[in-house]
């Protein structure tokens, strides 16, 4: 029993350690995610709200100017367009934040739109099966799947090497999963561990961030499966999931 004491305290000094470099680039990320959006409100919409600001002025002067009626249509066909611009800018920026689909189609319908952009982008094969709704999980649980999901993605385009990906988004009563399984060349138990891995640090971050399990395993030759578990609470009160799934799925075609 006092033989095990020592592999006891080492394994519990290394728990302690991955939980303070998760901490640690938790705050990080979240400083780097502010950061980012302010150099964008500053570069992008803040200049073009400039650009709007001094084209009204100069529309003011040319409509108060008869002679030269033609100089004010131009000065607000050029603001129809700055506007256009900042619209587009807000539209991007809020997406970055939380996927529009999310609110309206909800997580089974934006990972199955996420599977085909992905398919027509890269040519790999992505086949998805998902429970029709998701209704046990909250707003920022919706939206850490979804992100853990597009990194998921981004790394099988990466490093896996792999020709098709699969997807499965199962509402249990006991629990909501997200897996991502890809046909690739396996991720190692050393890649998987990785500090240095931003990806993987990231998704287990969103994970934990909303009370989720984080898993990612590889067999060599076999592909890799990461898998996202967010336990739900009982309640007698909400219908059980829906049984029917849909498979999202396109063939690639005969050449």
């Amino acid at each position: 029993m006092e033989d095990d004491l020592p592999d006891t305290d080492h394994r519990l000094r290394e728990s302690e350690e991955q939980l303070r470099r998760l901490a640690a680039r938790v705050q990080t990320a979240r400083e780097e995610e502010r950061g980012a959006l302010a150099r964008e409100l500053h570069d992008e919409l803040g200049q073009t709200l400039t650009a709007i600001k001094l084209d009204l002025g100069r529309a003011i002067v040319a409509v108060n100017a008869p002679q030269s009626p033609r100089v004010a249509v131009d000065r607000l066909q050029s603001l129809v367009g700055l506007v256009e611009i900042a619209l587009q800018t807000v539209k991007r920026l809020t997406m970055s934040l939380r996927p529009p689909a999310l609110d309206h189609l909800g997580l089974a319908e934006a990972v199955r739109g996420e599977a085909m952009a992905f398919r027509a982008r890269t040519g790999l094969r992505c086949y998805v099966r998902a429970d029709q709704e998701t209704t046990a999980l909250g707003a920022e649980q919706q939206t850490a799947f979804f992100r853990i999901f597009q990194e998921a993605l981004t790394n099988v385009v990466r490093h896996a090497r792999a020709s098709a990906v699969r997807v499965t988004l199962t509402e249990r009563r006991q629990d909501v999963e997200l897996r991502i399984r890809d046909n690739g060349r396996g991720i190692t138990d050393a890649e998987a561990t990785d500090p240095r891995a931003i990806g993987l640090l990231g998704m287990r971050e969103r994970a934990a961030l909303v009370g989720a399990g984080f898993h990612i395993a590889g067999r060599r030759g076999k592909g890799t499966a990461v898998t996202v578990r967010v336990p739900v609470a009982p309640d007698p009160i909400r219908r059980p999931p829906a049984r029917a799934r849909r498979r999202t799925t396109q063939r690639p075609r005969k050449r």
